[in-house]
């Protein structure tokens, strides 16, 4: 019988084969790169992961496409939240809904919100003594930036950062500036986008009014 001779080049092929099937799965650019920028890519790619996740949900919710002026409330409740204010102080809203509350998210480079800041003030210490609640909701908006815009306008009333940008996809809100007047007991009796002023803010607040009355 003749003896079987393995042939040179069939075990360059094994052993090729080998060396692949050893290899590391990973991509050669991030094996080679140091531990401390792995970690920071890694950190990078899962903010990013997040930021996308909001925005699907957002866009789920029908965030992006306002159409100013009062428009039916796209809630028939307001969610509850608790968010911290610009002074420290923490704002829970389950405390205040039953209570007439006003809520606005705003931010500093939006120039209607510039427009509406001092009117809201103005009839802030009027609804604060009959009862009622205005919170300012910040939003997409860096907190030196936004405590610059509140001690512009001498705004005293709660000011919150929605830092985590889930309020205002919660709510549903489609630009800025965005109001919602929530009645005693929580109920979203109206919605108006754009910048309010101190006639349509009144109408608007008297519609909540405790017990229905202006």
């Amino acid at each position: 019988m003749g003896t079987h001779r393995s042939s040179p080049n069939l075990g360059k092929a094994h052993q090729a084969l080998v060396e692949v099937v050893a290899a590391p799965i990973y991509p050669p650019n991030l094996m080679a790169c140091p531990r401390p920028a792995l970690l920071i890519t890694l950190v990078v790619g899962a903010g990013l992961l997040f930021l996308l996740g909001t925005l699907a949900v957002a866009l789920q919710r029908g965030v992006g496409g306002s159409v100013e002026g009062r428009t039916d409330a796209t809630l028939s409740s307001a969610p509850p939240f608790t968010l911290t204010q610009l002074d420290g102080e923490t704002f829970d809203f389950a405390r205040e809904n039953q209570r007439p509350v006003f809520i606005y998210f705003w931010a500093s480079w939006c120039v209607p919100c510039q427009t509406e800041a001092p009117v809201i003030e103005a009839l802030w210490p009027e609804y604060r003594d009959r009862g009622y609640v205005f919170l300012g909701v910040n939003m997409w908006d860096q907190p030196e930036d936004a405590r610059q815009f509140v001690k512009q306008y001498r705004l005293s009333f709660p000011i919150v950062a929605d830092e985590a940008r889930a309020v205002y996809v919660e709510y549903g809100v489609q630009g800025l500036p965005t109001a919602f007047f929530v009645a005693p007991g929580g109920a979203v009796r109206s919605q108006f986008t754009g910048p309010l002023d101190e006639r349509t803010l009144r109408g608007l607040l008297n519609e909540i009014a405790p017990g229905g009355r202006p």
